[in-house]
């Protein structure tokens, strides 16, 4: 008889009982997650799977050593973790708590982002996400400026000035979406090939959302660092 396992919302599996038992000795599966028999709807606790049956330690799940978490037969939606490299590990600070802080302070997500943008350099070196940001917002700086000084006044050299502030404006957002957008294609490059876990990040999420959406991805990596469990991606 084979298994399935539940963590939240994501299933995996199937696997075999000595599976379900080595991956709980190797701590990538828990004892309260969710598991149920082939053919069976009914989801129990693993505990109540196991009862009494001793849950082998292998030889090399040493403390430091990171195994396969939910690793079993593809085409099955298995997630699997690969092997944590010494790559950094990203700002660990939830994205619930970036967006709490930035109701009480505007200014915070934009350095927040420039948190983001100045880790994703340690990873990419070559990275060209802290420039662009710095150019979108003098950009917008300038340009708000100049529209606020051509505004106040009818002569046509400050109404040109008033015009060419709203180019820049537009060229501050322009500049910003090019920065959010170049940190999400470096982030994918590093995080799957040199720490390779697959990492897909989307591009509305990033359009929309881009200082939480990276910040989510962040605490998730952390995480797995310090754990050697990578949550599903969500």
């Amino acid at each position: 008889m084979k298994y399935y396992i539940k963590r939240e919302l994501n299933e995996y599996g199937p696997y075999t009982l000595a599976d379900v038992q080595r991956y709980v000795g190797q701590g990538n599966i828990l004892m309260t997650d969710l598991a149920r028999s082939e053919g069976l709807t009914d989801w129990v606790p693993v505990s109540q799977v196991l009862g009494n049956i001793p849950v082998p330690v292998p030889a090399s799940a040493m403390p430091g050593t990171v195994g396969t978490v939910y690793s079993g037969t593809p085409g099955f939606g298995v997630a699997t973790t690969p092997a944590m490299s010494t790559g950094p590990v990203p700002p660990d600070f939830h994205w619930a708590l970036v967006l709490l802080i930035n109701f009480f302070c505007g200014l915070f997500s934009t350095v927040w982002l420039f948190v983001e943008a100045g880790f994703i350099r340690k990873i990419r070196p070559e990275s060209k996400g802290v420039l662009f940001m710095i150019l979108s917002i003098a950009g917008l700086f300038v340009g708000e400026i100049m529209v606020v000084v051509g505004g106040n006044f009818n002569q046509e050299s400050l109404a040109v000035l008033a015009i060419v502030g709203l180019l820049l404006l537009l060229a501050g957002v322009v500049l910003y979406f090019v920065a959010v957008f170049t940190m999400r294609s470096d982030m994918e490059d590093y995080y799957n090939s040199v720490e390779n876990i697959n990492l897909q990040l989307s591009g509305v999420m990033t359009f929309f959302f881009a200082v939480f959406y990276f910040q989510h991805h962040f605490t998730r990596i952390a995480q797995w660092k310090k754990t050697g469990i990578l949550q599903p991606q969500g």
